[in-house]
């Protein structure tokens, strides 16, 4: 077993990483909505990708912390 130091920093920093997502998905989502009048998708598509890396990498930060806060 890992120490639970390490995944407890882990999953910190998987969090600081995902917090720039959960910015950086809407407003390029919101973005693509604009861009769906002209026929570009791309910036759409872009949007809802980040917000499902934004989304997985919070979870796996959360499940890192948790481990090393209950790890025995």
């Amino acid at each position: 077993m890992s120490d639970p130091n390490n995944e407890i920093v882990k999953g910190i920093k998987l969090m600081a990483l995902s917090l720039p997502l959960m910015v950086a998905g809407p407003i390029i989502l919101s973005i693509g909505f604009r861009a769906l009048n002209n026929g570009v998708y791309i910036w759409a598509v872009l949007g809802i990708i980040l917000i499902i890396v934004a989304i997985i990498v919070a979870f796996l930060g959360v499940k890192h912390i948790l481990n090393g806060l209950f790890e025995k």
